[in-house]
């Protein structure tokens, strides 16, 4: 299981990188939002939510087995 949680955290943490990055090329290319219809802010609040996601795994991960 621990094995499962690690590759979730990895998962949950890189894709978080991505929407950051993809997020800062948005603003600072605004022709590009308009092309591709989406908005920076979006990406950093799906990035916020994929960071806080890899922050429980690597807490749930931290916890006893309950039995």
């Amino acid at each position: 299981m621990s094995k499962v949680y690690c590759s979730v955290l990895e998962v949950c943490w890189g894709l978080g990188l991505i929407c950051t990055v993809a997020s800062v090329v948005l603003k600072v290319l605004p022709s590009l939002q308009t092309k591709l219809g989406a908005s920076p802010r979006g990406g950093l609040l799906l990035a916020a939510v994929l960071f806080l996601c890899a922050l429980a795994t690597g807490e749930a991960r931290k916890a006893p087995p309950s039995s």
